[in-house]
């Protein structure tokens, strides 16, 4: 959930309650509410987080709230990571770049979307489905060796 503001001035402490419950506080009870499941069922299993390339980036403006809870993601996927192995739970993260969603592209000026194409080797902003496919692949046992990763999705806006 990003709540976009132009300036960090213009943040008040409701945006960031908002941002943190949103975007970690929530994700961490549910990622613990489905470990404790897949502890009890007794056979592993695969969890995965969503954070967003403001983690790397840091964001800007308004936007350091939602990168700040951002980071927390990342930062809480591998400490959870750690915590669930020995069950055999996997648990990573996959950190979209711009892709074709109502978050993005709501209020998105022509300018900053065509500055965003732009900036990215592919050449385009991705569809959903494409980052649907590396959410496919973590979930699966071709990744049953990959934990406390982040997944870059980002047409290469981003590499690291």
């Amino acid at each position: 959930m990003l709540r976009r503001r132009n300036s960090v001035d213009e943040v008040t402490e409701e945006d960031w309650d908002l941002q943190l419950t949103t975007n970690l506080k929530a994700g961490f009870f549910l990622v613990r509410a489905a470990a404790r499941a897949m502890i009890e069922q007794g056979k592993g299993g695969r969890i995965i987080t969503f954070t967003s390339q403001g983690w790397w980036t840091g964001g800007f403006g308004g936007s350091v709230v939602y990168a700040a809870s951002k980071g927390g993601v990342v930062s809480m996927t591998r400490g959870l990571a750690r915590t669930y192995g020995p069950h055999q739970i996997t648990v990573n993260s996959v950190s979209p770049g711009q892709a074709r969603t109502r978050m993005l592209m709501e209020g998105l000026k022509p300018e900053v979307l065509e500055s965003m194409t732009n900036a990215t080797p592919l050449g385009r902003i991705a569809e959903p489905e494409e980052i649907a496919g590396t959410v496919v692949f973590l979930a699966s046992d071709h990744a049953k060796f990959i934990t406390g990763a982040t997944i870059n999705i980002s047409g290469g806006f981003l590499m690291y």
